[in-house]
């Protein structure tokens, strides 16, 4: 048996949590702070693309039950 499935079969016995717990270190060891940037990047992204649409007219692309407090035209 290789190391890495060795360790593999260890990780079979962890509970949900501690699996969890393990990814996540596993995973910031690997990338280093890669997912906070990730979620920065994402956020000025949605921020950058929310200032672009300000002032547009999206009303065409809603069901007409979501339209006017949610009543339908008649």
């Amino acid at each position: 048996m290789t190391k890495v499935e060795a360790i593999l079969e260890q990780a079979n016995g962890l509970s949900p949590a501690e699996r969890e717990e393990l990814l996540r270190r596993l995973a910031a060891q690997a990338f280093g702070a890669s997912a906070e940037d990730d979620d920065a990047v994402g956020n000025r992204g949605l921020a950058a693309w929310t200032e672009s649409t300000r002032g547009e007219e999206w009303a065409m692309f809603y069901p007409d039950t979501l339209r006017n407090g949610g009543r339908a035209r008649p």
